[in-house]
């Protein structure tokens, strides 16, 4: 009887080891975002709008983000449906007025001294004067963006390709400052703009 018991436990513990050699390990997986609900065109994705999922490697779209860093903050282009793989491609690229805090706007502003925009990054702080000079038109600016060094002069080279400026968040008031300070001169908004990091 103890043989019969020891010889069943053996083949047993054969077949699963024989099932363990011939069955193929899990295919890998890869992390992706997918819409956690349905997402319209022109939503301006939140965390709570995305989800993580798991799919086979071989399966996974093209493109696909995998970290929500990638997206929150990001317009979505054209619709997605609940569990749809989120795509940079599906997307807007980010512009300077998505993930704004709410009460701030983006201003383009020409700096009077194109070389003061080498002071500024994107993220820093800055103050923004009268280009005549006086006290600041807004104190808590946040440099977006700053516009390129000129290329190098050619012979169609004229005194504008030496204008610079930044993309600043400001507050609707400093805006305000900012363009009742510029009067009504027409053209660019003109100003000194003085880096002020912290």
């Amino acid at each position: 009887m103890l043989r019969r018991v020891l010889s069943a436990a053996l083949a047993a513990t054969a077949a699963v080891l024989a099932l363990a050699v011939v069955r193929p390990p899990p295919p890998p997986t890869v992390v992706v975002l997918v819409a956690a609900r349905d997402l319209p065109a022109g939503r301006v994705l939140a965390p709570g709008d995305l989800r993580e999922a798991r799919v086979r490697v071989d399966a996974a779209q093209p493109g696909a983000l995998a970290s929500a860093p990638e997206a929150v903050g990001r317009r979505v282009g054209a619709g997605l449906v609940r569990g749809e793989a989120v795509t940079g491609t599906r997307l807007v690229p980010r512009g300077h007025v998505d993930g704004l805090p709410a009460g701030r706007v983006a201003l383009h502003v020409v700096a009077a001294d194109p070389a003061s925009v080498d002071l500024l990054a994107p993220g820093v702080a800055a103050r923004v004067y009268p280009a005549t000079g006086g006290p600041p038109l807004a104190r808590g600016a946040v440099v977006l963006s700053t516009d390129p060094a000129p290329q190098a002069s050619g012979p169609l080279g004229g005194a504008d390709r030496d204008v610079r400026g930044a993309v600043l968040s400001l507050t609707a008031a400093e805006a305000d400052a900012v363009l009742g300070g510029h009067g009504a001169v027409e053209g660019p908004v003109t100003v000194s703009l003085v880096a002020a990091p912290g």
